[in-house]
């Protein structure tokens, strides 16, 4: 009975040691954000065609502030009988940063890129200890050269400073992107003066072949394009330039996934489903349009 006594108060130890290990882990995903809507102007736009038609003076650098060294194929789908076809052989894939400039609406970025903790600090810079034990149980490593962050890389292109990079930039993304493990992911790279602002998708028109899309500026020159699937609410760019641009952002990682129509995991079952919608409508458009060029989420050649 003693011992009996023992082992219950051993396991009762042991489970209060695992769901604090756990909450520790993920304490991220308790913190709020408080954000307001994104204010969607009117478009007088209701095709591409027509879109594309009138380009606007928008320019387009991409920076790249690091690499993920990691086998590709792991954020793909598991159950796709594509991932046979993919080689499974680590490689470096590109952490991408997008620096839009217009000329009436100022600077923007789309992505955020590494900072320099991961010059600093490899192989995990500021990751949260959730992101690290993904990235050290997958066998994951981040590599960034000193001076290839991204404050260091605008400093240089810009030298009238890195507005971007203040306590109080303002983020914007999905509504319901900000899920609980999102937060847990990345809660801790925001500042408490971070201001954060939602695009609503189920409200925006659909614009086909793509989904929900919004004219951010009004104007037809950058648009937000709903593609959930690997994260809940995730957003590919079009940016309507002389020479046109469409950001896949994590609705396609790389090049062959694209081509071979195999989408990114979800956070669960159902957003791998969502993701293989997305990236077909993705798919589409480029098939529809193929004078765009495709930017992939971490490989920039073309498909």
């Amino acid at each position: 009975m003693h011992k009996l006594k023992k082992l219950r108060l051993a396991a009762v130890i042991l489970i209060v040691a695992v769901v604090a290990t756990i909450a520790y882990l993920l304490r991220g995903g308790f913190r709020t954000f408080e954000a307001s809507p994104y204010p969607v102007p009117a478009t007088a736009f209701t095709n591409w065609n027509d879109v594309l038609r009138h380009p606007h003076d928008i320019s387009l650098n991409t920076l790249q502030t690091g690499v993920v060294h990691m086998d590709a194929c792991l954020n793909l789908d598991p159950a796709s009988p594509s991932q046979a076809g993919c080689d499974h052989k680590p490689r470096d894939l590109a952490v991408l940063v997008h620096w839009i400039q217009h000329p009436r609406f100022g600077d923007f970025l789309i992505d955020a890129g590494f900072d320099d903790s991961f010059a600093k600090r490899p192989p995990y810079g500021n990751y949260t200890e959730a992101m690290r034990l993904f990235n050290w149980v997958n066998g994951v490593t981040n590599r960034q050269q000193l001076g290839e962050d991204l404050s260091a890389q605008l400093t240089r292109l810009n030298t009238a400073g890195v507005p971007a990079l203040e306590p109080e930039t303002e983020f914007v993304f999905g509504k319901a992107e900000a899920s609980f493990l999102a937060r847990a992911a990345v809660a801790n790279h925001f500042s408490g003066k971070s201001r954060f602002v939602t695009i609503d998708f189920s409200a925006a028109p659909t614009m086909a072949p793509l989904g929900p899309c919004v004219d951010l500026f009004g104007d037809g020159s950058l648009w937000a394009i709903s593609v959930p699937g690997h994260t809940d609410d995730d957003i590919a760019y079009l940016i309507n330039a002389p020479k046109p641009v469409l950001l896949t952002g994590d609705a396609s990682h790389f090049g062959w996934a694209f081509k071979n129509g195999v989408a990114p995991r979800g956070w669960n079952k159902s957003g791998t489903t969502r993701g293989y919608k997305s990236l077909e409508l993705l798919r589409a458009f480029a098939g529809a349009y193929p004078a765009v060029r495709v930017v992939y989420g971490h490989e920039v050649d073309r498909y």
